[in-house]
């Protein structure tokens, strides 16, 4: 292909993307207002919007009068133009889900699996959930798949090392293509929650968005101005080995004092259990509904746990100025509680405090937002994939 097409190939893709990013996180627009949004001229929003229309990505979804003249047209994305496929592993179990271009879920599977089962068996009956889910849609309205898991991702795709699931140099996103062809995106948990939230939920017009994901383990996914930080090994954000109290406890990293080894769900089971004297291991669901009732030690347990928590997460606006944290995962389900702790700490105790807003939410999305951002990997290839 000459350089000169190639080049122009890329801008009618680069305005396309632009139109739709716009249109996703201030729509519906007019074109006029696109333009404005974009800084693009009239006539190239014109041939971008006349493009995402011949793909079926567009629709019209009503008129606006601004003043005297005709009234302008209303544009939106057309949230049934295509259907996408997310999934996500985590400890003993994984969830599919069926899901159009608004986050709407249509259907959904969930199953455990074995805690010693090997990497194929469980890739294997995930790609059947997948494939009975393919067969619900037609061919033309599937536009890719995405899979989550709590592992360190190399940029190829492949599991380096998932020390929670204990695989190893697992060719995964090789596995799914072979199957089911591209597009096919592999994603670390957080940072398929942080896409999640910059393309669905809190995070939408966030220039530098961090989502944490509070679970058996701590993870931190990065959106910076719309751009999945990935590093160079694909291990940017692993913000659970960060060190916040010296000569804390062991870590399974084999260091001490990890923010995971203090604000994990681990720990806030082991430190709920020896405060009720349990003879067995409480559930993450004890704890809560225990807390939620003023029980004195799972008031205990849940204080101690937040606390590090807010600490971990003061050292982490402090590293990177993001505009927002994002808190997901099990522990998400401690709520406003959550969320009024952390925001009140970092709050205080950022660096130039009086000169910095960094806002703190709560995931919005619920336990399947890293499978939605998994698949929401996707919609960066839509303009490129669709007919038109």
């Amino acid at each position: 292909m000459p350089i000169s097409v190639a080049r122009h190939d890329l801008m009618r893709r680069m305005n396309e993307m632009a139109v739709l990013t716009v249109l996703r996180q201030h729509g519906p627009l007019s074109r006029r207002r696109i333009a404005q949004y974009t800084g693009l001229t009239k006539s190239t929003v014109t041939v971008a919007v006349q493009r995402l229309f011949a793909k079926n990505i567009l629709m019209e979804v009503g008129t606006i009068n601004n003043g005297p003249g005709r009234p302008e047209v209303l544009l939106n994305l057309n949230p049934t133009a295509g259907y996408i496929i997310g999934a996500g592993i985590d400890v003993a179990s994984y969830h599919v889900v069926l899901f159009d271009l608004e986050a709407h879920i249509l259907q959904q599977y969930l199953a455990s699996f074995e805690a010693n089962a090997s990497p194929r068996e469980v890739l294997s009956r995930i790609a059947a959930d997948v494939k009975r889910m393919k067969s619900l849609i037609e061919e033309r309205e599937y536009w890719g798949f995405g899979l989550s898991i709590p592992s360190v991702i190399s940029t190829e795709g492949d599991v380096i090392y998932a020390p929670n699931l204990k695989w190893a140099d697992v060719p995964v996103k090789d596995y799914f293509v072979n199957l089911l062809g591209e597009p096919v995106f592999v994603l670390n948990d957080a940072d398929a929650g942080a896409v999640a939230e910059y393309f669905f939920g809190e995070g939408q017009k966030s220039e530098l968005l961090v989502y944490l994901t509070l679970g058996m383990g701590i993870g931190g996914g990065i959106v910076v101005n719309g751009d999945l930080l990935r590093g160079t090994t694909g291990a940017s954000a692993e913000v659970g080995h960060m060190v916040i109290a010296a000569n804390g406890p062991l870590c399974s990293c084999g260091r001490r004092g990890c923010f995971e080894a203090l604000a994990s769900v681990r720990t806030l089971i082991e430190r709920a259990t020896r405060a009720r004297d349990a003879w067995e291991w409480l559930s993450l669901d004890e704890i809560v509904n225990g807390f939620s009732a003023g029980e004195a030690w799972a008031v205990s347990a849940v204080n101690e746990t937040v606390q590090y928590i807010a600490e971990g997460v003061t050292n982490i606006a402090n590293i990177y100025d993001p505009d927002m944290i994002v808190l997901g995962g099990p522990l998400a389900r401690l709520g406003p509680y959550l969320e009024h702790y952390v925001q009140s700490h970092v709050s205080r105790h950022i660096i130039a405090a009086n000169h910095r807003r960094i806002a703190i939410k709560i995931t919005s999305l619920g336990q399947f937002a890293s499978d939605l951002g998994a698949g929401a990997m996707v919609l960066n290839t839509a303009v490129d994939t669709r007919d038109g």
